[in-house]
């Protein structure tokens, strides 16, 4: 359960505040009482930060190249803020095969800057840093945080030379009074996500325009995980590594009854839009490599942090179409609210 006296009041910075999770994290954070402020050199706009009133969402936002060790970047993070998360990335799979100079720089070298210059201010006390559960050598095993680390692909990869990096950075360079916090989270999925290549765009562009919906990989499983279900997540990873004064990875997957094929989270979508045209689910080809199974194990974050996904796939797809069909701009905070008094 998270604390929201911890929450309150408290001045937070969220890199990659214009993306997906980056916008959901920045409502709820509002929600919880804190100031939220937000950077990202706005090349990725969800339709979620589109949706909400960033007016009332954020106290300032800075628009701001993460790997771009700039003096304008160095001001953003001397300001008196006391916790960081850092979601800002390159992380679509197929724009790493495209570009994958620019996915290491900004996932790599992004990183370091953002860990360099949090250090750097005595204030912050708190860093949790995103990445994926993509990072492991063999996906299809049920990975603990502690199994190696590889990469098939530029995005894996780029992931896991991170973590590399946020180790020795802990071990080398950081101070004591900084608490890290790394989460691993599965295929984490909501309304408002927008994003290039991504199942849940894909499937409601198709929806919405009467088109058939063609899948990549529709036998391939994966951990699917709903976005506040990850978030909550996320800040009880921070609030626990500040009361102990500790760094620490958590994995947060799905549960067992979540690990579904694309073609399930399809048709639980296709069946909750109740569409009058006769909508197919079709293959097409697949112009990059994607792992058939992921999996992780989420018994830590279970039993340190008291975390475990309260949404299954059809709570899911509702929350997701529900989310899509809605005219209010006030939509993300109604779940927000929801969601909140199911996991209080």
């Amino acid at each position: 359960m998270i604390d929201q006296g911890f929450w309150k009041n408290r001045k937070v910075l969220i890199t990659g505040h214009t993306g997906f999770k980056g916008s959901w994290l920045a409502c709820y954070l509002n929600y919880l009482g804190s100031e939220v402020y937000g950077l990202s050199d706005s090349e990725i706009i969800s339709e979620n930060y589109e949706r909400i009133d960033k007016k009332k969402t954020f106290q300032s936002e800075y628009n701001l190249d993460i790997s771009d060790n700039s003096n304008k970047l160095t001001k953003v993070f001397n300001q008196d803020f006391d916790f960081v998360f850092h979601l800002a990335a390159q992380g679509v799979v197929s724009t790493a095969k495209i570009k994958p100079l620019e996915t290491l720089v900004t996932n790599i070298i992004g990183t370091f800057n953002v860990m360099n210059l949090v250090n750097e201010n005595e204030k912050i006390n708190g860093l949790v840093i995103s990445t994926t559960d993509k990072v492991y050598s063999d996906t299809a095993n049920s990975n603990l945080e502690e199994s190696s680390l590889g990469g098939k692909e530029f995005y894996s990869s780029s992931k896991a030379s991170t973590e590399h990096i946020i180790s020795a950075f802990i071990n080398t360079i950081s101070r004591k009074n900084l608490n890290i916090g790394v989460v691993r989270s599965g295929n984490v999925l909501g309304g408002g996500d927008g994003g290039k290549d991504r199942i849940v765009t894909d499937i409601i562009n198709s929806l919405k325009n009467n088109e058939d919906i063609y899948l990549r990989n529709p036998e391939s499983i994966r951990p699917w995980q709903y976005i506040l279900d990850s978030l909550n997540g996320y800040l009880m990873t921070g609030e626990y590594c500040v009361k102990n004064n500790q760094n620490e990875i958590f994995n947060l997957g799905s549960s067992e009854n979540n690990e579904k094929k694309v073609m399930d989270l399809t048709e639980n979508i296709l069946k909750n839009w109740n569409s009058d045209k006769n909508i197919e689910i079709k293959q097409k080809q697949n112009l990059f490599y994607e792992s058939e199974f992921l999996r992780i194990d989420s018994k830590k974050a279970n039993n340190i942090l008291g975390w475990q996904p309260l949404f299954d796939l059809e709570m899911i797809s509702t929350a997701i179409v529900d989310w899509y069909k809605s005219d209010s701009d006030e939509i993300t905070i109604d779940q927000i609210d929801e969601f909140h008094k199911i996991s209080s």
